[in-house]
Order: structure tokens, then sequence, then C-alpha cells
């Protein structure tokens, strides 16, 4: 009897550590919120290239025509954003962003912007929704 609770006292003991270091081998949320952050900052980067851009937007096979225009577009080339709150719900979060003027040395143009990020193929990137409804705010169209 005693060999047995012992047996399921260690048992226990290793589960919970197992536990502790998250032995699932997820990302942790901290993890979720830095890849958002820098993914985001690097989709708004005008001096990354288009293609470095796509790979970080949902369905971007899909929106082809409107990442083109927006890679020639002057004022999508004058804009970046930065990060301020990331909140992580499973597969989705929203973002909490700024959005800066690169040509007047990061002039402040809209404080408190919120966007979605999606988590697709293992890679957290832009959403759809949110690309889409920022290229309907300038005019254009996803």
């Amino acid at each position: 009897m005693r060999a047995l609770r012992a047996f399921t006292v260690v048992v226990f003991g290793l589960g919970l550590i197992a536990a502790a270091c998250g032995g699932g081998g997820g990302e942790t949320t901290a993890q979720a919120k830095a890849k958002i952050t820098a993914n985001w900052q690097k989709f708004f980067d005008p001096s990354v290239s288009t293609a470095e851009r796509t790979a970080l937007l949902q369905n971007a096979s899909k929106l082809q025509a409107a990442i083109q225009t927006q890679a020639t577009n002057p004022l999508a080339k004058n804009i970046k954003v930065k990060v301020t709150d990331v909140t992580v719900q499973g597969s989705q979060a929203t973002v909490t962003y700024n959005i800066l003027s690169v040509q007047t040395n990061d002039t402040l143009l809209a404080p408190g912007s919120k966007g979605t990020a999606v988590k697709e193929g293992g890679t957290w990137k832009v959403s759809q929704v949110t690309f889409c409804g920022l290229v309907a705010a300038g005019g254009g169209k996803c």
C-alpha cells in the first residue's frame, strides 16, 4: 500500500513538473505576443520587400491585386506601425497599434488603432479583415 502511494505521489509530482515546464511544446502567451509584434511591425515596414510582407498576410494568395496596388501606393509606402498591446485569444489576437509617418520622423497619425492577428500555418499574420479595412480606409479595394 505504501509503495502504491509513493508511486502515485512520484507520478503526480512528475506531471506537475512537466506542466510547469510547458511540456506540451506549444508557445507561451509571451512568445505569441512577441511574434505577433515582430510580424506586424515587419508587415507594415515599407523597407521590407513585398514578398516578405506577403508571407505575413492571411490569405495573401487571394489578395495579390490589392497587395501589388499597395506596394506602389505612395501613402502606404510612407507609414509604419508600432504595436502597443496584444491580447491573445487562442489562434487569434487583438492588436493595438499606432500608425506613424515615415516621412515626418514617426509622427503619430492614428493612435490606438485596432486590428486582428491570426495564426495561419504556424505563423502569426495580419488578418485579411484588418488589411482590407486599411486598404478601404485609404480609398482602395481588396
